[in-house]
């Protein structure tokens, strides 16, 4: 598996699909993992699940010339950024050693896939979004100097895909959705559902004493970041008038300087925190209002788990509609979302109930197993057909 961040520690919804998807390959045979290894990254816990991991630190940061040559290179530069010669060199040696089936996670890191494979070879192509979407919903939606470069890289993007999808036997997204999207750019003879799961179902968390709300998510990532200070400006005054005493927690990892400058008297901006559940616990209801963006929804079911509702857009929603009424209200204008807040942060009973129907729908309807049976067992018949 080639994967842009090695999934340990899994603490972002990127890093825990890759690290559901690892541990499903891993369950029919042996797996090794290449790729970056940053920061905040760790891979000896690989060791203790029996995976083998071959990573190169980065990916490192290039001036701005070297990297619009890379983008001109790549076509894209999100593919440049995550191209390096060092990766490359490590995937190619790895190969050498022979694998049934290599697994490219992100279309950012296609071409890292060789141009021929050894025969009875299986490649997949695990796309957490359909990049081109997500950045052409980015570009529509955001207000600042970022909108023309976006719009400009949707278009790379969309190129990329089109270009990289067909030479992978098999195609993974996360939800119908994401294969109308992807049908639209290009056509593949095999694209593949795997729904984002969740595996850190634990205890329920006792109600919440106060009338807060939490927002959970990278807050260096754009679609999260833009998110917040939509909702902060647009949903939370309202809220505030109509609940006293309402508190807004804004937590997570890196938030850029315009999420930090959210931080008032009833809004909290934690920044990186160790663990989550102590904010999920002062938390009556959590949230997921993006208005751009795609991927992992993890974050709805991590919440959900815990027993607190979600008050999400249909966007921040999309890949997990059979939660919706099951745990997850959906509102998508800002009166609705300021309503349906004030309802639930009003009503405690209300709000414990819909998190406990939540949290029954998650554990009986989306662990990893049963989101990966059908793409491990497809991959079985193809090897052995090839």
């Amino acid at each position: 598996m080639v994967t842009k961040n090695i999934p340990w520690p899994a603490n972002s919804g990127e890093k825990q699909r890759t690290l559901g998807m690892v541990r499903a390959l891993r369950a029919v045979g042996d797996v090794t993992v290449v790729g970056f290894v940053g920061e905040f990254d760790d891979p000896a816990p690989a060791a203790a699940e029996g995976v083998r991991v071959r990573c190169v630190h980065g990916p490192r940061a290039r001036g701005a010339p070297r990297l619009a040559l890379r983008a001109l290179r790549r076509r894209s530069i999100t593919a440049a950024k995550w191209w390096d010669a060092q990766l490359r060199s490590e995937i190619t040696q790895e190969l050498a050693r022979g694998y049934d089936v290599v697994v490219i996670e992100h279309v950012q890191l296609a071409d890292y896939l060789p141009r021929s494979l050894p025969p009875r070879v299986v490649s997949v192509l695990d796309m957490h979004n359909i990049e081109s979407l997500l950045t052409s919903r980015l570009a529509r939606t955001t207000r600042s100097w970022r909108r023309l470069p976006m719009a400009v890289e949707a278009r790379a993007l969309r190129r990329l895909e089109r270009r990289c999808a067909p030479r992978f036997d098999v195609v993974s997204v996360v939800s119908s959705v994401d294969v109308g999207a992807l049908r639209d750019v290009v056509g593949h003879p095999c694209v593949m559902v795997v729904p984002n799961a969740y595996s850190g179902a634990g205890s329920l968390l006792p109600p919440a004493p106060r009338p807060t709300a939490c927002f959970v998510g990278l807050l260096s990532w754009a679609p999260n970041a833009d998110a917040a200070l939509a909702f902060t400006r647009d949903v939370w005054p309202a809220v505030r008038a109509g609940v006293p005493g309402a508190r807004l927690l804004l937590v997570g990892r890196e938030p850029t300087e315009a999420v930090r400058r959210l931080a008032d008297i009833d809004i909290v901006v934690t920044g990186t925190v160790e663990d989550l559940r102590p904010w999920y616990e002062q938390s009556r209801v959590a949230l997921a209002p993006l208005l751009a963006g795609g991927g992992s929804r993890l974050k709805i079911m991590e919440a959900l788990s815990s027993g607190r509702p979600v008050v999400a857009t249909s966007v921040g929603v999309e890949g997990l509609e059979d939660l919706v009424g099951r745990g997850v209200v959906v509102a998508d204008d800002p009166a609705t979302m300021a309503a349906e807040l004030i309802r639930l942060l009003s009503d405690p009973s209300l709000a414990t109930a819909l998190g406990e129907q939540g949290a029954a729908a998650v554990r009986d309807d989306h662990s990893w197993e049963s989101a990966t049976s059908s793409l491990i067992e497809h991959l079985e018949v193809l090897h052995a057909t090839l």
